[in-house]
């Protein structure tokens, strides 16, 4: 494993890719982040928990730069609506959960 973790090494920077020109999304077209040192990235440019090269398998990812772990999921899911709901009417639900059971 790496010693040093969480620092930008600037190894990533030869791995930087730019975003698809067909309209798909980054992480749909393969392309991980690195919050650490903030580029999009190839898969190429990581390893795997046991610093092995990465397979199209790899669940962890982790940045061969900076060793943190990279994200190849978005944080939000597009499309999908929060409905804000006051805290009264959160209570009122829970309240009428629990009558149930």
């Amino acid at each position: 494993m790496h010693e040093d973790k969480g620092i930008c090494k600037g190894t990533c920077k030869e791995y930087k890719v730019r975003k698809p020109r067909d309209g798909t999304s980054r992480y749909s077209s393969g392309q991980v982040r690195c919050q650490i040192c903030g580029v999009f990235m190839s898969r190429e440019a990581c390893h795997d928990r046991e610093d092995r090269p990465v397979t199209d398998e790899t669940v962890d990812l982790y940045c061969n730069c900076c060793n943190c772990m990279v994200r190849s999921r978005p944080r939000n899911k597009p499309g999908t609506k929060h409905s804000k709901k006051t805290p009264q009417k959160e209570y009122d639900e829970l309240k009428e959960l629990r009558k149930k059971y």
